[in-house]
């Protein structure tokens, strides 16, 4: 019976409209009861700090609450018949207060009068008369005045527009609640409770979430159902986990003695000695590593990549390294097989710019074991390649893939092969997963001896010329510069490389022979003879979209401009910087924006300034992105968790999901009995249809 009320369409609920319904589901994705139940408040009101008008002083800008009745409203010529503002008046019992709008900014049309409101904003003292600027206005609901706090939902601009303000949120949720009081199941056996102290029956915690009697039961109540939330996510992933078995490496061979003890071109660093012993204990396991290298970029990953490599050949088996851009891929082929020369192992390069008859030579050549080590893009996980034995599978900055192509890697042989994950910057889900325990992971923390911090400085766009005096002062002490743009040709809002490479070519007229072009569009061999020449110094300034944004390396280039920075996020702008600071010497990442900008687009350019490191900006990315899907495929944006924060509440994940451990050891089964309620509403919340 409840079970079946809880999954009631909303469609039925009093006041719902089918255009309020339909708008229900694509803007606040809730669809039955328990959705709109568990759409919890974005914040609340105490009705305490609510103040009277007659204490109001005239100080501006002091910030206030106050709840009362608009009882006029009145629409006035401002400066211009074309300007018109809106006057209101809101009394209380104690005085009466000016309310002002300004058409241009927040015009306010079809205020109910004589409602009871709560109005916020900031004082302003004009003409001897005390007003609020544009203040926000709450419709009050007198259901809840025997509460203390009052709840604040979040309303889309669709939703105000059809009429679904917070007073109408506020009257649904007593609706539903006063219909499933007694049809909410209690989720946690009532020994366990009984144990737990700190735990609201979950009952109670809907109710209070939504309408606390006081702060110490809100606090309760969030911390009862963010408990129940980590709690089922643990249970659910040890109920889908299962042990992926995969050939166990264990032996180093003649390979990697060889090139450790006469190849290797340096002395790896204590943090790198660490890392590949993580990685080395992995292998040895007949279970799958599935761990991750984060790093700074030019840290040494790719030489700890190309270490296990040797590792899993040495025990008969092939690898992949499976790299975002044709850029990356090409560059870690040339490196990577200039440094095994000498030991005489056989690697390909594989790309959608390969040509069809290298390319079914090349699938032979897999397939039958010819090819010990594939460098490669996307075209790796094609049906077409198949591998012999493929023991150990590198993805190189997993942010630039998609879940699903992740997943295809993984599945070339009938057994699983072992999995390295690298990066600089974790995405918003892969550090997500950290959060969860979902992955291993290894880091490298310190830069090769000799690297300085490279300098981020911002220029606003009228002041670009300072920018520019810098790369030419690198230029002429014989450095290498990379200059960015968001776009190839198409764009009213910001640069295009077209018209900036016309731009450089002007502005640097003795290099015209040494000024490059690089970007997406262009085909392989183009690519190819771009890259190579800013290699070899032949080209100083190479002008690109974000196909640079991985792999690039060129220890003399010691600048990155990059136009229109608040185009990009927090970790591709990181992943950007990381092209410079590869050599000795001081590297610049200059970052030109225009001056209106959005705050968040503020945000991340004073966060690039402040810090060069890649793990503080993947934390903040998660602040702005939101983890994405951790159960399905979603990369990033808000998270199907409806009241967990993955940052502020880091502790309570470490206090739950050992006791949620405990709990499935003694109830192994508690997922799979398909008559548990609380099993079907997660499933269908988080489309589980499959989970590595």
């Amino acid at each position: 019976m409840s079970c079946n009320i809880l999954k009631k369409s909303i469609r039925y609920l009093k006041g719902l409209s089918l255009k309020k319904t339909y708008l229900f589901n694509t803007e606040l994705n809730l669809y039955t009861y328990e959705d709109v139940l568990s759409f919890y408040p974005k914040g609340y009101i105490h009705l305490s700090t609510l103040k009277n008008i007659s204490g109001l002083s005239n100080n501006n800008h002091d910030f206030v609450r106050i709840l009362g009745k608009i009882t006029k409203v009145e629409e006035i010529n401002y400066k211009s018949k074309k300007g018109k503002m809106l006057i209101g008046r809101l009394e209380d019992d104690t005085g009466s207060i000016e309310l002002v709008w300004f058409q241009k900014n927040n015009f306010i049309r079809n205020i109910t009068k004589n409602i009871t409101v709560i109005v916020s904003g900031r004082v302003k003292y004009f003409q001897k008369k005390i007003q609020i600027i544009h203040p926000n206005i709450e419709e009050f609901s007198s259901s809840v005045k025997n509460y203390s706090i009052y709840p604040v939902y979040h309303i889309t601009k669709n939703l105000k527009e059809e009429g679904i303000n917070n007073f109408f949120m506020i009257n649904l949720l007593q609706n539903i609640i006063k219909e499933l009081k007694n049809n909410i199941n209690e989720f946690f056996f009532k020994d366990f409770l009984n144990i737990n102290k700190k735990l609201m029956s979950r009952k109670k915690a809907l109710i209070q979430i939504h309408f606390p009697e006081s702060l110490d039961s809100l606090l309760q109540a969030q911390y009862s159902l963010k408990f129940e939330e980590l709690f089922i996510l643990k249970l659910f992933f040890l109920s889908k986990k299962k042990i992926a078995h995969s050939s166990p490496f264990t032996k180093l061979g003649k390979n990697f003695y060889n090139f450790y003890k006469y190849f290797l071109p340096f002395t790896l660093t204590g943090e790198q000695k660490k890392v590949f012993k993580e990685i080395w204990n992995d292998l040895k396991k007949p279970t799958q590593m599935n761990r991750l290298l984060q790093g700074e970029v030019g840290c040494g990953k790719t030489i700890i990549a190309m270490l296990s490599m040797l590792v899993a050949l040495d025990n008969g088996f092939q690898s992949c390294l499976m790299a975002p851009t044709e850029v990356l891929a090409i560059q870690h082929y040339y490196y990577i097989r200039k440094m095994f020369s000498k030991i005489g192992i056989k690697i390909a390069l594989l790309t959608s710019s390969i040509s069809n008859s290298r390319r079914k030579s090349l699938y032979y050549e897999i397939l039958t074991g010819k090819v010990s080590i594939v460098i490669g893009t996307h075209s790796l996980i094609q049906e077409k390649v198949q591998f012999r034995n493929l023991g150990l599978a590198i993805i190189d900055e997993e942010q630039r893939f998609g879940v699903e192509q992740r997943d295809k890697i993984w599945q070339k042989d009938d057994h699983l092969p072992h999995i390295l994950i690298m990066t600089a910057t974790p995405i918003p889900r892969t550090l997500a997963k950290i959060i969860y325990h979902d992955l291993n992971i290894s880091i490298i923390k310190k830069l090769p001896l000799g690297r300085k911090p490279i300098k981020t400085i911002h220029f606003w766009n009228k002041n670009r010329d300072q920018a520019f005096k810098i790369v030419k002062d690198q230029i002429f002490i014989g450095r290498q510069v990379y200059i960015i743009y968001p776009t190839i040709n198409t764009s009213l809002k910001y640069k295009n490389l077209m018209k900036g490479y016309q731009e450089i070519k002007e502005k640097f007229k003795n290099l015209e022979n040494e000024i490059g072009i690089l970007h997406g569009e262009m085909n392989f061999q183009e690519k190819n003879i771009q890259i190579n020449r800013f290699l070899r110094g032949k080209t100083k300034i190479l002008i690109a979209t974000t196909v640079i944004e991985v792999g690039v390396n060129v220890p003399n280039a010691s600048v990155i401009l990059i136009e229109n920075a608040d185009f990009f996020g927090l970790s591709q702008l990181h992943q950007l910087r990381g092209r410079v600071g590869r050599g000795g010497h001081q590297s610049y990442c200059i970052l030109i924006t225009d001056q209106k900008i959005s705050v968040e687009g503020v945000f991340r350019i004073k966060k690039m300034c402040e810090t060069n490191k890649g793990l503080e900006i993947a934390k903040e990315d998660l602040k702005l992105r939101g983890g994405g899907d951790l159960i399905g495929t979603k990369q990033s944006g808000k998270n199907y968790l409806r009241i967990v924060n993955l940052i502020k509440d880091h502790k309570l994940i470490k206090e739950v999901f050992p006791i949620a451990k405990i709990f499935f050891q003694k109830n192994p089964n508690f997922f799979r009995n398909t008559k548990n309620i609380f099993f079907e509403y997660y499933k269908n919340k988080w489309k589980i249809y499959k989970y590595k």
